[in-house]
């Protein structure tokens, strides 16, 4: 959204093809359809999603919703499906926002009925208000695990527990790090106000968690697992698993763009520009989490620093600088 906006202001015509039916992207996903009450049960991070959408609405791009592109050439030409047929677009520049997908956490019962990710839950509860019964356990690392546990329980989801599988050799290699993550120290502020609402809550949150293994014969009934050096059962008929998200590189690796491995987050990275720009493919941009994990709202960043670089001599060279002092910033906080 941030990208197409950004193009559009300074005077290019832009076309956002969209996979989902509505534009919000993965966070914001379902803003526009969103109740108040659902808005409240996500949080304000969520609701704030509202603005960038009206600004992708009133810049003038044509938006097309439901288009599943199958294909991209080096030669910036576009094959995708909508409303059951196939169509094609050349472009003068491509901006890819691919997102961020889930990595998987496999573990002894992991393909019982009863077991999702927490993404998938995440995504019934904002594009169609749909949250678990419940009991609830979620297990696994990162924080979208223990937001998501405060979004259900604030839905009213009897919520078990939160096991983290963090253990204190990854806080104490963190260590060195510190100085520059007090430079988000909002966003620490944050997670520590998420933890403890859970703890208030009565919800058990267990650290250092190993051996983790879902009871269950037809469907999921328990999740058990060692912490503290202690064995522990947690009785629940849905089992969320979150192992963190790594960049959806499936389009970069479709056009045979260099790649590169990243130590830090552990996965494979699309070798782009300061601006995002692709090595090697000149007019195709990678911006947001699909060329690293950097968060929402850097991610708006990334986004409208490829599209005013997209642009070309249309753009605010001033602009794009500020824009890049900006997110190495952030990414030197977040190492």
């Amino acid at each position: 959204m941030a990208a197409a906006v950004a193009a559009r202001s300074a005077g290019r015509s832009v076309v956002v093809l969209d996979e989902q039916p509505r534009p919000g992207g993965q966070i914001y996903r379902g803003i526009e359809n969103a109740t108040p009450a659902l808005r409240g049960v996500l949080g304000t991070d969520y609701a704030a999603g509202a603005a960038p959408v009206d600004a992708l609405r009133a810049s003038g791009a044509h938006y097309v919703p439901g288009a599943a592109v199958w294909q991209i050439t080096r030669e910036r030409e576009l094959h995708y499906l909508q409303d059951g047929a196939a169509r094609r677009l050349r472009a003068g520049r491509v901006i890819l926002c691919m997102g961020a997908i889930e990595r998987p956490m496999p573990m002894p019962g992991w393909t019982l009925p009863g077991v999702m990710t927490a993404g998938a839950a995440q995504i019934l509860l904002k594009s169609s208000a749909v949250a678990p019964a419940g009991p609830v356990a979620l297990a696994g690392c990162g924080p979208l695990l223990y937001l998501l546990a405060w979004q259900l329980r604030r839905a009213g989801v009897p919520v078990r527990a939160v096991i983290d599988t963090t253990d204190w050799r990854a806080y104490a290699r963190a260590l060195p790090l510190l100085p520059g993550a007090l430079r988000e120290w909002r966003l620490l502020a944050k997670g520590m106000r998420l933890l403890a609402a859970l703890r208030g809550d009565g919800t058990a949150v267990y650290g250092g968690a190993q051996a983790l293994a879902v009871e269950g014969d037809e469907a999921a009934r328990a999740i058990r697992f060692i912490a503290g050096g202690r064995a522990h059962r947690v009785d629940a008929s849905l089992i969320l698993l979150h192992q963190g998200v790594v960049p959806n590189t499936h389009a970069s690796m479709a056009l045979r763009a260099a790649h590169r491995w990243d130590d830090a987050q552990l996965c494979w990275v699309p070798v782009t520009h300061e601006t995002g720009e692709l090595a090697g493919l000149p007019g195709v941009f990678v911006a947001g989490d699909g060329a690293g994990i950097i968060g929402a709202q850097a991610c708006a960043v990334s986004g409208r620093i490829a599209g005013l670089a997209a642009a070309g001599n249309h753009a605010a060279p001033a602009e794009i600088a500020a824009l890049l002092a900006s997110l190495r910033r952030t990414r030197a906080a977040r190492r």
